[in-house]
C-alpha cells in the first residue's frame, strides 16, 4: 500500500544535505516520491510500505551520513525538534 511519511533529521543545516538525503531515498526500492521542506527542515517520502518500511530508509541514512532521523504520519505541520547545525 502506497502511504507517505515524514522523516525529520537530526541534523538539516548544509545546503547539498537535502539533496544527498533524497538521492538516497530515492534509490531505495519502493520509494515512489521524496519532498523536501526545508522552512520545516523535514522530508516527505511517498513509499509502497509492502516494500520498503520508514525504519528501513531512517537505517540506511544512519549507515550513509550519520543521521538519527524522527518519523512521522504526513500532517504539513513540523514535529519534534531538529538541530540546525552541519555535520560536513
Amino acid at each position: 500500500m502506497t502511504k507517505t511519511i515524514t522523516l525529520h533529521p537530526s541534523r538539516i543545516g548544509c545546503p547539498s544535505l537535502p539533496g544527498t538525503m533524497k538521492g538516497i531515498i530515492s534509490s531505495m526500492p519502493g520509494v515512489k516520491d521524496v519532498k523536501v521542506r526545508y522552512e520545516e527542515r523535514s522530508l516527505d517520502i511517498t513509499l509502497d510500505d509492502e516494500q520498503i518500511s520508514g525504519e528501513e530508509i531512517v537505517k540506511k541514512i544512519g549507515q550513509e551520513l550519520g543521521l538519527a532521523m524522527e518519523i512521522g504520519e504526513t500532517h504539513g505541520t513540523k514535529e519534534g525538534s531538529v538541530a540546525n547545525t552541519c555535520p560536513m
